[in-house]
């Protein structure tokens, strides 16, 4: 039998992976944990009591909350707020979503503005219409100064907007100056007219002759057709195929639709698309060359020198054009030598769907993917947001691109990092730019970087200059981070060593460090059990620290205000679910706490029917349970509070230690049962602690005030006399009161047996 001490100096590896157990060669084995629960890692090394959460609102439960999702919007540097957007069936077929402002940790009430023009005043949520579950468990966001903007695949984008002060709100769907287009049902014809280049080149004039025109009444119409009068111009099939018809007077009136077949037998004309108002007998027509509904239309030339992009409707036979290719020269160009290209549409729409992400980069408004262009990113002009004009493709014009990878790649996010980068369910993506160099139509390119795919409606999150995701099916986080070494982006996981705390990801947020005994902390709420996987990261350090949070209830979504950690909880009260705003508090030892100086008597509505802890000036209370409606539901001190209180749930802290191996020169021991017999725990700040479940005294009799606050210790507290062989030789470090715990490290001897 031999003795050893073995030395844990650190836990910045976090809970280990229970499948590397037998890692012991790995450096992550020496400060790794096999259970990090209710607990945050420090930087330095520690382990410590995670913050607790104070209360503040309970979501309007009159209706029937769906999904839930926090949107943080920074309006100034003294002016932030939190945003919550929850979907809700206020009645039967009507469905709309609601908005909750919060700001210092404290709901904004009596809000008023106007939802598309229309006037609300005095609400504590103003509603949002169309706002279903599944559009709020994965829309996208972006602001920019005071605005905020709201994406999703079947939601016309909304402008959200501060107004003078925290209670002007006002809500509308975006007006764009200009949509893109594109040709969903593509289609050419060979009109049967001359058309002549006003120049070869740059902005021209295209004028059209020797054309057969018609005028009349028409005989009849249907849903796309109508029936020219029985005298018309057109005797032969498709004369008129590739012009425009107008109807000028009666039923349909003003309509403008491309001539897409014609029937001479008949008299029968097809349009496209199809019409609003179908004509009938009393409808006027008009069969010309161009019409408004032209525009966007390409007029090209077969022998290859020539193509433009018509830009403006002038006369029913003149147009203006933008030329992309160059024609040959001004000569007329003959029927036969020419066709137009048309089909094409607003990009997005209520048929087509909408953008599905949205983020700024270079004074632009970028739009990643949308229901039937998924894999296309559109920018908007430099400094004009809701204008995606093409223009003349000058360098501050519009820009647009497809991802051709030969794999599908729908747009999840895009993110404005070091480059534009592009996030889609095939593979991760990024416009190359060199360093002076902006984004313009003739540079734009999409290069293709990793395969792993995104999670859709899990944002990217930015820490340290890389970007983290959640791979597509939900099992991993990775790490897309530029190389200078190599000139391109690579993607790690940085969940390799921790993989069992994800578990189908739902939310995911950042809180930057914002001190030295603060790493950036990355929080990911996940579906199966509604914890939050915490990791500590701090990229300078190597130090990737995961840790388990779980409370009474469920997380279901999180966000930050610059340093406030906001979540959603699910929790139960008096046999029903609830959905309540909480945030994490530094002071605060509870969960759903309630928090205040002094009193006698609390009022704590959220707790009712809930065994609670209760902290009064330092000292704990005796549990208690909160009476529920029609009593009062509120809790009566022992002893009245004279400088704090706390009421609230209890969570317990568990540090557990992974099997010992110490690698001695002799070889492992893994098959040998070892004994634990002495354990220092070295501690800071610390009230309570308990060790394989036997409670540390803090206390002893002499001067201290029994019934008063446990005094903080730091230094090291020694536990012996532990009885009891294994083969894993671990040690569990916990608590069983609320009370303030931070493990920096312990030391233990060990006796090993055969």
């Amino acid at each position: 039998m031999s003795r050893i001490i073995q030395i844990q100096n650190d836990f910045t590896a976090g809970a280990i992976d229970p499948k590397l157990r037998a890692r012991t060669d790995i450096t992550q084995y020496k400060s790794g944990l096999t259970t990090a629960r209710n607990v945050s890692i420090q930087p330095q090394g520690g382990a410590k009591r995670r913050d607790g959460t104070k209360y503040i609102t309970e979501l309007d439960n009159a209706v029937s909350v769906g999904s839930v999702r926090m949107v943080p919007f920074e309006f100034s540097v003294s002016d932030s707020y939190m945003i919550v957007f929850t979907s809700a069936a206020s009645s039967p077929g009507l469905v709309s979503g609601i908005m909750y402002i919060f700001k210092n940790r404290q709901q904004i009430t009596g809000i008023s503005g106007t939802v598309n023009g229309s006037i609300y005043t005095s609400t504590d949520a103003p509603s949002i219409p169309n706002l279903t579950e599944d559009i709020v468990a994965e829309m996208n966001w972006v602001q920019s100064a005071d605005s905020l903007i709201l994406v999703h695949e079947d939601l016309e984008p909304i402008l959200i907007q501060r107004g003078l002060n925290d209670q002007k709100w006002n809500i509308e769907n975006i007006q764009f100056s200009h949509i893109p287009k594109y040709a969903f049902d593509f289609d050419t014809h060979e009109p049967n007219y001359t058309v002549t280049p006003s120049a070869t080149s740059g902005n021209i004039t295209l004028t059209a002759s020797s054309a057969t025109t018609d005028t009349g009444a028409a005989q009849a119409g249907t849903a796309n057709t109508i029936t020219l009068k029985a005298a018309t111009s057109y005797t032969t099939d498709d004369e008129p195929n590739g012009m425009f018809i107008t109807i000028t007077s009666g039923t349909g009136s003003g309509q403008v639709r491309h001539v897409e077949d014609y029937v001479a037998s008949t008299k029968i004309l097809t349009v496209y698309p199809t019409w609003d108002t179908a004509p009938d007998a009393t409808s006027n027509y008009k069969v010309q060359p161009f019409g408004t509904a032209t525009v966007d239309e390409y007029i090209v030339a077969k022998n290859g020198f020539g193509r433009a992009r018509v830009t403006e409707f002038v006369t029913d036979t003149s147009v203006k054009a933008l030329v992309e290719v160059p024609f040959f020269d001004t000569t007329a160009i003959t029927a036969g030598n020419f066709e137009t290209e048309h089909g094409y549409e607003d990009a997005w729409s209520s048929s087509r769907g909408w953008p599905r992400s949205a983020t700024f980069h270079e004074g632009r408004l970028f739009f990643g993917g949308s229901k039937q262009r998924p894999s296309t990113i559109w920018g908007s002009r430099v400094s004009d947001f809701f204008n995606f004009d093409v223009g003349e493709a000058l360098d501050d014009a519009s820009v647009e691109a497809t991802l051709d990878t030969g794999t599908f790649n729908a747009i999840v996010d895009v993110y404005s990092g070091r480059h534009l980068q592009v996030f889609t369910t095939g593979g991760e993506f990024y416009v190359p730019q060199s360093l002076d160099t902006p984004i313009t139509p003739s540079s734009l390119i999409v290069k293709q970087q990793t395969a792993f795919g995104i999670k859709s409606g899990v944002r990217v999150q930015n820490v340290d200059g890389s970007t983290i995701f959640v791979q597509r099916q939900g099992k991993s986080l990775q790490e897309f981070i530029y190389s200078d070494t190599v000139q391109a982006y690579t993607s790690v996981k940085i969940s390799l060593l921790s993989s069992h705390l994800i578990k189908t990801p739902t939310d995911m947020a950042v809180r930057k460090s914002t001190s030295t005994d603060d790493g950036d902390r990355l929080l990911i709420i996940n579906g199966d059990d509604g914890s939050i996987a915490c990791y500590t990261l701090l990229r300078s350090q190597n130090v990737i620290a995961p840790s388990e949070w779980t409370t009474d209830g469920e997380f279901k979504a999180v966000a930050v205000d610059v340093d406030d950690i906001y979540v959603v909880t699910q929790r139960t009260k008096s046999g029903q679910d609830y959905y309540y705003v909480e945030v994490f508090d530094a002071d605060t030892l509870l969960d759903c706490a309630t928090t205040g100086t002094s009193g006698t008597t609390i009022s704590v509505p959220q707790l009712q029917n809930k065994t609670v802890k209760i902290i009064r000036d330092g000292v704990l209370e005796p549990d208690q349970t909160v009476p529920t409606p029609p009593s009062a539901v509120e809790i009566t001190f022992a002893t009245p509070a004279t400088t704090s209180y706390q009421i609230g749930l209890n969570f317990t802290p568990e540090v557990k230690t992974l099997p010992v191996e110490p690698n001695l020169p002799s070889g492992s021991l893994k098959g040998f049962k070892k004994r634990i017999f002495e354990i220092n725990a070295d501690l800071f700040e610390t009230q309570s602690l308990t060790i394989d479940g036997k409670l540390v005294p803090f206390r002893s009799f002499g001067t201290e005030v029994l019934d008063g606050a446990v005094q903080e210790y730091t230094g090291i507290k020694t536990l012996n006399g532990v009885l009891g062989y294994s083969y894993d030789g671990q040690i569990t470090i916990g608590q069983d009161v609320p009370l303030k715990m931070n493990l920096l490290g312990i030391d233990y001897k060990v006796s090993i047996g055969q």
